[in-house]
């Protein structure tokens, strides 16, 4: 709402929400760029984050009351690296009560604020990486981790099963998420500098954005054919049948499309036209 008021621009889409308590990147789109949101759905995120041994929650975060207390052992860095191999891969994550899935048409938010508790059913994940930030041994409560994982990942029922694994329990402390896709931290805005620039604030262009699409740029010949939607030829690569690719004129974009051999040449046939300038924010 509040960035939609700060740009003057109705149509607004976000790739992906953040805990109420978290900080850091949330990529959102402008205009036609919601158009493209389903293309980063998938990919990878950084956190960076605080894991707390000894205490476990009903949030499974600082913001819950304590369940169980129990005292942290010695862990050598030897220790936590086999702990956290063990998380390292596929996994499955059981939602926690805290979080927005939905079960029988309710938010179990809704229902953990009722004392509720739910069945409800694991789900896979991907821990791409899991580095230690700061460890002391001799005071080895409190651990800094950074975390690249798949979309849907929570970090803090990771945190919490980390701790079941040590036998002594955890939560997570705080946290931040540093990169979601190809957006960094470093290129974020904050809601403040939004608010100040308001609409005439640089956007990152659509174009750029998808950066991991393979690049065709279309003769002005073929521009009109193009908006028409018809297919376009491609020129001689090491094309992969459905794969995506993005239209271009002066790195503008002007189209995406799907790769697709037919009579012994590779095409590209146009599924999402743009016909107008429209930029992605950060």
């Amino acid at each position: 709402m509040r960035v939609r008021r700060f740009l003057r621009e109705k149509r607004i889409g976000h790739l992906g929400t953040l805990d109420p308590d978290a900080a850091g990147v949330l990529p959102v789109a402008v205009g036609q760029a919601t158009r493209i949101v389903e293309f980063f759905a998938e990919q990878p995120k950084s956190y960076r984050g605080q894991l707390c041994l000894g205490v476990t929650t009903t949030s499974q975060d600082s913001t819950g009351q304590p369940l169980v207390v129990q005292q942290v052992p010695m862990l050598s860095r030897e220790q936590l690296h086999n702990a956290l191999q063990a998380f390292t891969g596929p996994i499955e994550q059981m939602p926690p009560m805290v979080s927005a899935v939905s079960v029988q048409g309710k938010r179990l938010y809704e229902y953990a604020r009722q004392g509720i508790e739910v069945e409800r059913a694991k789900r896979p994940v991907t821990i791409y990486e899991i580095t230690v930030v700061d460890f002391d041994e001799a005071a080895p409560e409190t651990i800094v981790l950074d975390v690249i994982c798949s979309s849907g990942t929570y970090v803090r029922t990771l945190f919490h099963d980390i701790g079941q694994y040590l036998g002594c329990g955890a939560h997570m402390g705080w946290l931040i998420r540093t990169q979601s896709g190809p957006f960094a931290i470093e290129e974020a805005l904050s809601l403040e500098c939004l608010q100040e620039a308001g609409a005439s604030i640089q956007l990152l262009s659509m174009y750029d954005s998808l950066a991991h699409l393979e690049a065709v740029e279309v003769p002005l010949t073929r521009l009109s054919a193009l908006q028409q939607g018809l297919s376009q030829y491609l020129p001689q690569s090491d094309w992969v049948e459905g794969q995506w690719v993005r239209f271009h004129r002066d790195q503008q974009l002007l189209a995406l499309g799907q790769v697709s051999y037919q009579e012994k040449r590779w095409i590209g046939q146009p599924r999402k036209v743009f016909h107008e300038g429209q930029n992605m924010p950060r």
